[in-house]
């Protein structure tokens, strides 16, 4: 699931990003894990356009996983499901890539968070 656009609550001296090749078509503010760091595509592109990833963002809005008794509290960690290409609150076989900002409901389908996918692994 991807958001609609990427979707930055800080300017360019908050965020650190890294050019990547793409291997398939993406959208922008779609997440991503690639080798050991997680992020977000700053710009839509087809396969072999190289594009900017973002990998640290002060504040950033994300695809969250959906569903019953999926809330995030405010000030938790995060994770990223590769399965959904979102985050949620729950650890499990998942990977840590940041904090939780604004609390999300289960409801919810994006969340604020401080994205830190460098901590990734």
């Amino acid at each position: 699931m991807a958001t609609s656009g990427i979707q930055l609550r800080c300017g360019p001296e908050h965020w650190a990003s890294m050019d990547v090749t793409l291997g398939a078509t993406i959208t922008a503010g779609e997440m991503n894990k690639i080798q050991d760091t997680v992020g977000v595509y700053f710009e839509a592109g087809d396969s072999g356009d190289q594009v900017a990833f973002i990998y640290k963002a002060d504040k950033i809005v994300v695809a969250k996983v959906a569903g019953s008794g999926l809330t995030i509290a405010q000030g938790a960690m995060v994770y990223f499901v590769s399965a959904s290409d979102a985050v949620t609150g729950t650890a499990g076989s998942n990977t840590l890539c940041g904090r939780c900002l604004v609390a999300a409901t289960a409801a919810a389908t994006t969340v604020e968070i401080e994205l830190n996918g460098a901590c990734a692994g």
